[in-house]
């Protein structure tokens, strides 16, 4: 009668031991959905204010090199990376600048799906580009 008890514990243990697996992966899978959602959003906010702020610089020095300084430096600050910076001439006369940036999201286990052929998807997915405006 003892053994029988036993055996029922050792089952229960197993299952406890397999939920709490189990929320653990799900937990990891929820925590590497945020980190990749959270960076393709910042990315791109990110781009339009380093654009405004290369605008805001060139309003006050009138110097396209200053200007393309203050949004590379303003992506530094925010972790990412200025990819293409350019400025144009509006059909109404105003400068309008574009950047685009890269950012990189860290994850605990999106990233080792490279090692199964997705390398080129986990790159694009875990490094993302935004483009901003500013007029």
């Amino acid at each position: 009668m003892n053994s029988a008890r036993l055996r029922r514990q050792d089952g229960f243990i197993r299952e406890v031991l397999w939920l709490v697996l189990g929320l653990a992966i799900f937990a990891v899978v929820v925590l590497d959905g945020l980190a990749l959602f959270n960076v393709h959003q910042s990315v791109k906010a990110d781009a339009a204010t380093a654009a405004t702020q290369a605008q805001t610089e060139y309003a006050l020095t009138l110097d396209l090199a200053a200007a393309k300084l203050a949004a590379k430096q303003y992506l530094i600050q925010a972790n990412e990376k200025l990819v293409a910076f350019s400025s144009s001439t509006s059909p109404d006369g105003a400068t309008v600048f574009t950047v685009e940036a890269k950012a990189h999201a860290d994850t605990y286990v999106f990233k080792l799906l490279r090692y199964v052929g997705l390398k080129k998807w986990v790159n694009e997915m875990t490094n993302p580009t935004g483009t901003g405006t500013a007029d």
